[in-house]
């Protein structure tokens, strides 16, 4: 830990330097929020201070980010329009375009748990059926004794709000009728896939209504689209929702529930700049590498909709105090849905505003044709709706419009979100496709077929931009081994060789000196020079040659540190992609 002198006009600032020695999520947020803590300090104490703070702490990596410390129960609802929320990232640029690595990961270069994200199956391993379970506290849900108990306050899919008799609130959402189980079905498998990523998202199922069964709860209301008043809700209202509805043979209709998350809601949150009003937001969103690899997640499952006002933060509170939790909302419109329609020809392949496209059009009297209009479509069920793989560019895939976190992306960033999708076996993928239920079996395996081709592109667009070696360890002799994760993915064959570059860290002056010459391996296994693993600290810089992934030759670096005690051995403390080691001044070197 950083040890600081502290005059008495500063003691006041002990605790709150305590707080934020602790709440630190890896290397690049602490020494963020430590270099504006002690600026602060500087400028109330004229004592300097006592020694500067190490690379390493004891207890990294760090797995949880403690983003509950501090009380955001003032923190106020942020509710921002879909006009709003285009005209200022579309116009506005909102947030820092930088190149900087994300403030967010751990030293290993991971994402730790926190209330924006929890490790699923990129940390352990997971079963089909608990990937297609996701959030779900049930295998299935029945209608029986709920009553309807207001209306639906936003978004363009019709539907409604309804109560159970344990008194938990439920959305009811309908499908169009020109594509019935489009949009249910998206959403349960856009929140399956997005769970076992390791977003917070609400439980959603699938049911069947007897709209002549339904009862009205006493008190239900609904804002009057007309007035924008809140009114009782009739009878006249759920004919309006269902008269939008696409119908069952039965006479029933097919509807997606999805249950209300618990605590107060604060409206959306952005992909860019920080909460104001929550004490523990201290990462600018842009620079959260959960945030930013959505980019990746985005392409392979086409969520062209990853926008702020489909997001939705809770306030949660324990023991009076209060914490903002932020979920990833609105699956509506992913894959071939666009919600209330099959998705549109230019969903995802192009913003809602381009200027060049547009100029082109404009200057050659609308001649010319834009790539994605010449797009074949193949002829698939109506609920699969306009979804394709084989003119699908990972790399050249967007949004709705820009978005600030999705641009400040970087190799690293990617391969962290790459090597998740990786993990998707093609049994987890069909699972969580069968729990759609599509009535039509020519729908589940267009769908099955299409996101594991997407899976395949996106894999290997985007873990191949740096040196994929994963999985490293060092040996209490000395013995290095390691895999490599394109290989792993199939997304790549093996290289060529390996060079790795061995040093001694200096954990004070973050001084690395080189010890031996580049060393070449054939294969995942190398044993360390004579006498490097003599220091606390060494490491390893490791690039691949191979002639068709030139991303190979941007190096990964590992550090690793000596056990004590019991655990005498090497443990991976250090992970850095994309960055080359820094030598030491020749006349620090060995």
């Amino acid at each position: 830990m950083e040890h600081t002198c502290i005059s008495s006009s500063a003691a006041s600032s002990r605790s709150a330097a305590a707080f934020v020695q602790r709440r630190r999520a890896g290397s690049g947020l602490r020494r963020a929020v430590l270099a504006a803590f002690v600026a602060v300090l500087a400028a109330a104490s004229v004592v300097p201070p006592r020694s500067a703070s190490p690379h390493f702490y004891p207890d990294d990596p760090l797995w949880t980010d403690d983003d509950r410390a501090a009380d955001a129960s003032k923190a106020g609802s942020i509710e921002d329009s879909n006009g709003y929320d285009f005209i200022v990232n579309t116009m506005g640029h909102p947030g820092e375009r930088r190149d900087v690595r994300a403030l967010n990961v751990n030293t290993v270069d991971e994402v730790p748990d926190s209330s924006w994200f929890t490790n699923r199956i990129g940390r352990k391993e997971m079963s089909a059926a608990d990937i297609a379970r996701g959030p779900d506290r049930q295998e299935r849900i029945t209608l029986e004794g709920w009553k309807v108990s207001g209306g639906k306050t936003g978004g363009i899919q019709p539907g409604f709000r309804m109560t159970d008799p344990q008194g938990q609130t439920y959305q009811i959402e309908v499908d169009p009728p020109s594509n019935p189980e489009l949009a249910s079905g998206a959403e349960i498998i856009g929140t399956a896939f997005y769970h076992a990523i390791g977003y917070h998202v609400v439980d959603v199922y699938v049911a069947e209504i007897d709209r002549q069964s339904l009862v009205i709860a006493d008190g239900a209301t609904i804002r009057d689209p007309l007035n924008g008043r809140r009114r009782p809700l009739r009878k006249y209202d759920l004919d309006a929702v269902f008269n939008r509805a696409a119908r069952l043979e039965n006479g029933h209709y097919r509807v997606l529930v999805s249950r209300f998350a618990p605590g107060t809601p604060l409206g959306n949150f952005r992909y860019y700049s920080r909460r104001p009003d929550d004490p523990n937001d201290l990462v600018a969103h842009e620079h959260r590498r959960e945030l930013r690899g959505a980019r990746v997640f985005g392409a392979w499952l086409n969520h062209d909709d990853s926008r702020g006002v489909n997001s939705l933060d809770m306030l949660e509170t324990a023991n009076g105090r209060g914490w903002v939790k932020h979920y990833m909302f609105d699956f509506g419109s992913i894959l071939g849905s666009g919600t209330v329609t099959a998705q549109t020809h230019r969903a995802g392949n192009e913003y809602i505003f381009e200027q060049k496209p547009g100029w082109l059009t404009l200057a050659t009297l609308g001649l010319y044709v834009r790539p994605w209009m010449t797009i074949d479509y193949p002829s698939v069920p109506k609920s699969v709706g306009r979804l394709e793989w084989e003119r699908f560019d990972p790399l050249e895939w967007k949004p709705e419009y820009p978005n600030s976190a999705f641009d400040n992306m970087r190799p690293d960033d990617a391969f962290w979100a790459a090597r998740i999708v990786s993990k998707f076996s093609d049994a987890a993928i069909r699972a969580v496709v069968e729990k759609a239920a599509y009535s039509d079996r020519a729908a589940t395996e267009y769908v099955t077929k299409a996101v594991v081709a997407r899976r395949d592109k996106v894999v290997a667009a985007w873990i191949n931009q740096v040196c994929p070696v994963t999985d490293v360890a060092l040996s209490p002799d000395g013995m290095l081994t390691f895999a490599n994760a394109a290989v792993e993915a199939k997304a790549a064959t093996p290289p060529e060789r390996y060079e790795l570059n061995w040093f001694r860290f200096d954990n004070a002056t973050d001084q690395r000196m080189p010890v031996g010459g580049a060393m070449t391996v054939s294969a995942g296994s190398a044993r360390a020079p004579e006498g490097l693993t003599t220091g606390e600290f060494v490491g390893v810089s490791v690039t691949a040659a191979h002639s068709h992934q030139p991303g190979w030759a941007t190096p990964s670096t590992f550090i690793f540190r000596r056990g004590a005690g019991a655990s005498p051995g090497w443990a991976l403390v250090g992970v850095e992609r994309g960055t080359a080691p820094q030598p030491a001044p020749a006349a620090a070197r060995p």
